[in-house]
């Protein structure tokens, strides 16, 4: 019966003269749609091809909140909202044990290459939606897909539970995978691993030697939050890891046949330093352009990698972001505009000082994960009560617009946090922010809330049986099922959005 659904979405798409052999899913992260369109005539290299030759929409809008890495990777590649998929944030506090999961954590899997981490990404255990790369493979056994970032839950949840995801590990440092996909690391890997341990030997950043070198420990280059990534952040890692990312792409596609047949295979690539540098930086710093020039010329050189391994024309690109990001408050507060940095620790303590005045003193709170806060599991039912107290209370500090309860997403931004939300993973309190103010004050700028800035990121696609033209706006669960449908392959089951029809010759 699914072979028959298959040829029935093959015969119904007869408008399409040729098949693709290979979709390409290109993500920047942390690039808004306004930043897009205002760093359009620096671009010379992949991002010039892609919006010369295909159809570029003026931007494609989340309907959903909150706007972080892994909730945006899991939407554009399930096709679906958190409600659905059910990541809702890169981590949250579990609501009856009070523990931080990671989005892409399972200890029953480790990292490949070296000892298990306390908190490792490794597994797709808590995407509960089908992903791109899983429709392909359901579409057809033989179909590969292969998924690669710089970050371990931007690959994870890209490559869904059928694909290959490798990533960048801080800890050694090196491009691996996990038990979950592999029993060994894939030999593609080995050429640009050998490039990086020999960076690091001429000191082109600071590492520890690879395996820790004499000592057997590598150095901590800043503070660990329980996961590898903190070592990571160091600005100049970054492009190397672009140039990494796309070699490993392109060892894999050759080592593992990538779009060699007409059976469509599916490559992921997640540019993840863009988002580190915004962190530090900001949107509109030199150092943010800097690292989106050279993504745009890492991208020109994948395009021609493909041209020559799969073929000029013979297949599909889209690129987009998982999120966008409001400008530094600072310099928002420097124009004259309501801007500022919520202090999200100050807040829970009012909360549960206020708490404490009403119920009597108690640990009320499991912790706060942006952009809410968790109660503890028994002390939950008792606090239900004050939530109309706690709402005012909230209101009264600096930044906050409002205080949302889980279980009463009303209003228009109340709307767009219950399509992003999942009981149990979801913080009860939601705080929702007035515009230009952030969560926090460790990076430069961050994201999270239901803001347009925030929301609002680039879709392109091009390619075989793609026309070229721009305008008009879109919706990023609508990626998913537009590439869907020019790999003539069916839709991931659980898709909320539609294919975009003006996309197609």
């Amino acid at each position: 019966m699914h072979r028959l659904v298959v040829l029935l979405v093959l015969a119904a798409a007869t408008a399409l003269a040729e098949r693709p052999r290979l979709g390409v899913v290109i993500v920047i992260d942390q690039l808004s749609a306004d930043s897009f369109h205002a760093r359009g005539p620096k671009v010379t290299g992949g991002i010039k091809r892609l919006t010369t030759e295909g159809y570029v929409f003026w931007e494609a809008r989340y309907d959903a909140a909150p706007t972080i890495t892994s909730v945006g990777h899991a939407t554009l590649m399930t096709g679906a909202n958190g409600e659905v998929h059910g990541i809702t944030s890169n981590d949250w506090i579990d609501a009856e044990t009070g523990k931080p999961t990671l989005s892409t954590q399972d200890p029953a899997y480790q990292v490949l290459g070296r000892e298990p981490g306390e908190r490792d990404g490794t597994a797709p255990t808590w995407l509960r939606a089908p992903t791109l790369a899983d429709a392909v493979k359901s579409a057809d056994d033989k179909a590969l897909s292969l998924s690669v970032s710089a970050k371990d839950r931007s690959a994870i949840l890209c490559a869904g539970h059928a694909g290959l995801a490798v990533w960048f590990d801080a800890e050694k440092p090196f491009f691996t995978t996990s038990t979950f996909y592999a029993k060994e690391l894939p030999p593609f890997l080995t050429p640009t691993n050998d490039r990086l341990a020999q960076l690091v030997l001429k000191g082109v950043f600071a590492w520890g030697l690879p395996g820790g070198g004499t000592t057997g420990k590598s150095p901590m280059l800043g503070q660990r939050r329980g996961d590898s990534e903190p070592l990571a952040e160091a600005q100049a890692l970054q492009a190397p890891l672009d140039t990494a990312e796309v070699d490993v792409a392109l060892d894999g596609v050759k080592a593992l046949g990538l779009g060699k047949d007409e059976i469509p295979d599916l490559l992921t690539i997640s540019f993840s330093g863009h988002d580190r540098i915004g962190h530090g930086f900001g949107p509109d710093s030199p150092e943010a352009l800097s690292e989106y020039l050279h993504i745009d010329q890492e991208i020109g050189r994948l395009l021609t990698g493909l041209d020559a391994l799969v073929g000029k024309g013979k297949y599909v690109v889209v690129l987009s972001s998982d999120h966008g990001v409001p400008p530094v408050p600072e310099l928002s507060k420097a124009r004259g505009l309501d801007a500022g940095r919520v202090d999200m620790k100050g807040l829970r303590d009012l909360l549960d000082h206020e708490l404490d005045e009403q119920l009597g003193r108690q640990d009320w709170f499991a912790g706060g994960k942006t952009p809410g806060f968790t109660f503890t599991a028994a002390l939950r039912a008792k606090a239900q009560p004050q939530l109309d107290r706690l709402r005012k209370v909230a209101r009264t500090w600096p930044g906050v617009l409002d205080l949302l309860p889980i279980g009463n997403l009303q209003g228009p931004e109340g709307r767009l946090f219950a399509r992003g939300a999942f009981v149990g993973r979801s913080p009860d309190l939601i705080v929702l922010t007035k515009p230009y103010w952030t969560y926090g004050a460790h990076d430069k700028t961050g994201h999270s809330s239901p803001w347009i800035y925030d929301r609002s990121v680039p879709l392109i696609f091009s390619g075989l049986n793609v026309k070229k033209g721009q305008g008009g706006t879109a919706d990023p669960i609508d990626v998913a099922p537009t590439m869907s449908r020019l790999l003539l392959i069916p839709t991931p089951a659980a898709a909320q959005g539609r294919s975009l029809a003006e996309v197609f010759r």
